[in-house]
């Protein structure tokens, strides 16, 4: 079923049932003696699931592209100052 995982990080025993995805904020890859993905909820828990699992892999994939996605519209954009510098160029006819 999975368990939370305690605060060293070691997980126990892994969830075999689908965690939503909208529930997870974050992820670590635990190695070691048992492989897994732990899940840190938007809630706090620590949930450890197999990263060989379909469903795990899923939502390792969403987690990450939520995740470019905040940084890349955050992220100021270097070509918008290039283009402001041309106009302004253009205008005083240089």
């Amino acid at each position: 079923v999975g368990s939370e995982v305690p605060e060293k990080r070691i997980c126990m025993s892994l969830r075999t049932q689908p965690l939503p995805v909208n529930r997870i904020k974050t992820y670590i890859i635990q190695e070691g003696f048992m492989k897994a993905v732990i899940f840190f909820t938007k809630r706090g828990l620590k949930i450890c699931a197999d990263p060989e699992a379909s469903w795990v892999r899923a939502a390792v994939k969403t987690v990450d592209n939520r995740s470019s996605a905040r940084r890349s519209m955050t992220e100021p954009n270097p070509m918008g100052t290039q283009r402001s510098t041309s106009t302004a160029a253009t205008l005083s006819g240089q």
